[in-house]
Parts: structure tokens; C-alpha cells; sequence
């Protein structure tokens, strides 16, 4: 199959997503389902750490957490200290709002469209003395002149995300993270919803901290996380739990701790890290981003922004509700809206065609990864032309 000069390999599909083949599969916004590299590393891991009685545990998980920081050092274009490892999107989030170095009267910006994980913190880091300025919208886009309009002296963040959970609008970061840099403001980015699935470049977009779960467009598994933290904004950021990970001055079992004066911190995002991580979800992780380094994650977007025009053109000629974003802030999603009355048996229709997606809160969420098809979208049509006719059933006998 192809799409401009990308050709996604029959052999590599079918090898890595053979196990799709009876369904579609357009529900990445909510869960991964992982490659087979990922799903055959997860389920040796436990056997290796039984067959070895746990020996070597620490040598080996130290090598997978290097390689997973290479990986998605890469996938970001970011150093390698720079990456740390979180269980999900929210406690990167929360690090961050948590932990930085904020004088009272300063200011954090955020759109009204955010998803809890990035909501949340910062209605938590009022209690610190900062101010949360919202930024309403009207719609399901988002405006970056907006945004900077509520900024002054005293903003020290905005924090996005890059593309928003319940619609898919894709923001401008380039735009956004060329003002935050023009004005001294570090741009924090929820990334979850694209990261894997579109480029994230944080050196050209400016960004100073991301964050994301592997369990989305990174194709691991939940209870496990990535933040990206610039190398001079990690040092103003105090985390809220310290361990032998997250210093150099800690000192090796069965050896007791005697300094009790102080503690020195990492200077790189490894001081967002306590305690044992969790190696395996991060091996899954990492494991999913070699694949999507194999592909290029600039023709996994082409291939998804291609998918996503073909639906969206097809869904034309359907009696939906279809949410329209421009062409430029398209991220590989589709939403459309439904009555909530009818939100049970089309999320049960859909399910009885093979057809996952999110159906909730009067939406059908559906968001498309480099394994779907053409033909996947087509039969994908099909099965929404008779949720069409569920949900105007009076419109469509009239017809």
C-alpha cells in the first residue's frame, strides 16, 4: 500500500498487526493495541525474571530503560538526559505543576478544552499562590493569538495539549512555541494524543516540557509514561518524592544514608524518577517506538492524514453529525456527534461489526493509526451509514 512515497509493507503489517485483520481498529485516542514485538516482550518478561529468580533484574532493566531513553530521545529530537519515565501522562503533568519554582502573583494559561490530566494540576497549583488563567473557546478550535492575548509579565506557563482529546484539533505549536520563546514562557505540552502518531520536534517547536503515556500513539501499555524536560528547566523544578533514582548523592544498599542535611538532585529529567520503575511497561514503550522509528513518524502522519481526508470525504454523503476541523489542524481523528439517547446501541452496533471506537458523551471518537486500511475505512462507511439511519431514522424513511 501506498501513499506518496511511503509504502507500508504487506510483510511488516502482517507480521506486527495480523491479529487485526477482522476488525477496524480506530480507537487509539483511547488504548493502544501493540505491536507484536511489544506484546511478545511483555509476556517473556515476567517468564525471564521467574527463570533467572530475579538475578540480574537490575543489570537488565537498567538496559532497557537506557535504550527506551535513546528511542524516544529520538522520536522527539531531545538529549537523552532529558528524557524521564512517569506511569501516565497526568503524573508528568503534575511534576511539573507541582514541583516548579513559581513566585506568588505568577500566572499559568491553559484552553477550557484540556483533558483532566492537564486540567487538573494546575487547579491543584492554585493552592500554591498562582493564578489560572483559562482561555474559553468557542468551538472546537483553539486560537494561539487567544492564548497570548491572556499572557503578561508574570506567565511563566502555558500549558496545551497538542492535539485536544475530544475533538482532534491539532494546535499550532510552531506558532505557539515561537511566541512563549519570545516572551520568556515555557510551553508544556500534553503530547499523548499525537506523540507517535505525528511529529514532535521539541527543539523547533520550541517546547520546554512534554508529557505522554505510552499507551496511545507510543503502542505500549498503560501504567506507563514519558516527560521530556529541557535541560535548564528541569533545574527549576523541585519533584514531589525523592528516591535513590532521583539523586547522586544516594548511596547503595545495604550502605545507610548519612547525610541528612540535603539532597542533589539529578540535573536532568532522571530526578523526575524514585524508586523501581516500572521496566516492563517501559520495554513496551520503547519497544513501540522502535517500530515507529522503523516506519518514520513522518510517513506514519502522511499515511493517517491521507486515511483521515478519504473518510472524511466518504462521511459527506452520510446524514452525520461530523465535527469539521481545517485541513491543517487535522491529527487523525473524526468525531461526530450523536444524541446520547442513541449512544448505547450505536456503541453496541459498532462493536457487533468488528468496529472499535470511543463512543461516549454523545460522540463517536474515532482516531486512525498507520495499520488501518482503505479498505478498513470503507467498511468503517458502511457500518456508519446504518448508525446514520439510528440515529435519523425519521430523516432517512422521509428519503
Amino acid at each position: 500500500m501506498r501513499v506518496g512515497d511511503f509504502v507500508l509493507e504487506p510483510a511488516l503489517l502482517a507480521r506486527e498487526y495480523g491479529y487485526l485483520d477482522n476488525v477496524v481498529f480506530v480507537d487509539i485516542c483511547s488504548v493502544a493495541m501493540p505491536p507484536q514485538r511489544v506484546r511478545e516482550a511483555y509476556g517473556s518478561f515476567m517468564d525471564a525474571y521467574v527463570n533467572a529468580y530475579g538475578r540480574g533484574l537490575l543489570t537488565s532493566s537498567g538496559k532497557i530503560v537506557a535504550e527506551a531513553r535513546v528511542n524516544l530521545s529520538r522520536l522527539v529530537n531531545s538529549k537523552e538526559q532529558e528524557i524521564g519515565f512517569t506511569k501516565n501522562t497526568c503524573e508528568g503533568i503534575s511534576i511539573l505543576a507541582s514541583g516548579f519554582s513559581f513566585e506568588p502573583g505568577d500566572n499559568v494559561v491553559v484552553s477550557d478544552q484540556e483533558h483532566p490530566s492537564n486540567m487538573l494540576p494546575w487547579i491543584n497549583a492554585r493552592q500554591r499562590g498562582i493564578e489560572l488563567r483559562v482561555v474559553p473557546s468557542f468551538g472546537p478550535t483553539i486560537s494561539v493569538p487567544e492564548i497570548i492575548a491572556l499572557t503578561d509579565s508574570r506567565t511563566r506557563i502555558i500549558a496545551i495539549s497538542a492535539a485536544q482529546f475530544s475533538n482532534g484539533f491539532l494546535v499550532d505549536l510552531a506558532l505557539l512555541g515561537s511566541e512563549c520563546n519570545r516572551r520568556g514562557i515555557h510551553l508544556a505540552v500534553d503530547a499523548i494524543q499525537v506523540l507517535g502518531r505525528m511529529p514532535i520536534d521539541v527543539q523547533s517547536l520550541g517546547i520546554g516540557y512534554l508529557s505522554a503515556g505510552g499507551n496511545k500513539g507510543l503502542l505500549g501499555t498503560l501504567g506507563s509514561g514519558v516527560v521530556y524536560c529541557r535541560s535548564d528547566l528541569a533545574e527549576m523544578i523541585t519533584p514531589p518524592y525523592a528516591g535513590y533514582q532521583s539523586v547522586v548523592n544516594s548511596v547503595a544498599p545495604p550502605s545507610r544514608v548519612t547525610n541528612f542535611e540535603n539532597l542533589n538532585w539529578h540535573p536532568s529529567a532522571q530526578r523526575f524518577e524514585s524508586g523501581n520503575l516500572n521496566f516492563n511497561g517501559i520495554q513496551a514503550m520503547s519497544l513501540g517506538v522502535s517500530l515507529i522509528l522503523e516506519l518514520g513518524v513522518q510517513n506514519i502522519a502522511q499515511w493517517t492524514r491521507a486515511l483521515e481526508d478519504y473518510l472524511r470525504e466518504k462521511l459527506t454523503s452520510l446524514d452525520l453529525d461530523v465535527i469539521e476541523l481545517p485541513e491543517a489542524h487535522r491529527s487523525g481523528t473524526i468525531c461526530i456527534n450523536i444524541s446520547t439517547a442513541h449512544q448505547e446501541s450505536i456503541a453496541s452496533f459498532l462493536l457487533e461489526h468488528g468496529v472499535y471506537a470511543t463512543v461516549r458523551a454523545g460522540t463517536i471518537r474515532m482516531s486512525l493509526g498507520f495499520y488501518n486500511t482503505f479498505e478498513q475505512m470503507d467498511r468503517l462507511i458502511t457500518a456508519l451509514r446504518a448508525v446514520a439511519r439510528i440515529t435519523r431514522p425519521t430523516a432517512q424513511q422521509e428519503s
